[in-house]
């Protein structure tokens, strides 16, 4: 990690790209595995498609720079914004408002960054669930926002089909999601 004051001095061509800043600190953000990005993308496709034949409600994006309060800034791997609540679809190379649905995909390198700092930020933004897919367990973990931090409204592995909220109205079948 690089101090943020060092940052724009160390790597003026790379922000905002690679990097996330986490309790101002710069963070790089490590590739991702294949297996990361597969099921990244196919999470998306099936949100997506799914969402647009119920009349597309959700924005999505991947690894879009979201601003949070006190100069965080994260790459989720997936994030949705619900149009019923954000009027006009986000836009640019840094979105500052907090989505209401973020997904992250954990790694060795980074499952205690999402479980730790990231989580702690995406509640103090409101980010009404929280899900984390761990491609090793192949689990999906559901996190609901209350008052006094998540709670885990829905675990489930690669056996099950599940309607984790906010989608609901869509079954996601866990083992063609891992694949």
């Amino acid at each position: 990690m690089v101090e943020i004051a060092r940052a724009h001095e160390e790597f003026p061509d790379t922000l905002p790209n690679q990097h996330e800043i986490v309790r101002g600190m710069l963070v790089r953000k490590a590739m991702p595995s294949f297996e990361h990005g597969d099921l990244q993308g196919e999470l998306r496709i099936r949100l997506r498609s799914c969402e647009k034949r119920r009349g597309g409600r959700w924005w999505f994006s991947s690894e879009c720079e979201v601003e949070f309060a006190l100069g965080e800034r994260y790459l989720p791997d997936l994030a949705g914004w619900d149009s019923a609540r954000v009027a006009e679809r986000p836009t640019g190379a840094r979105v500052r408002t907090p989505p209401q649905w973020v997904c992250e995909i954990l790694s060795p390198s980074t499952a205690n960054r999402d479980l730790g700092d990231k989580k702690a930020t995406y509640h103090d933004a409101h980010v009404d669930h929280y899900w984390l897919l761990d491609p090793e367990a192949k689990t999906l973990t559901v996190l609901g926002w209350t008052e006094h931090g998540y709670r885990t409204l829905l675990t489930a592995g690669d056996s099950e089909c599940v309607h984790a909220a906010p989608f609901d109205a869509i079954e996601l079948n866990l083992r063609e999601l891992f694949g």
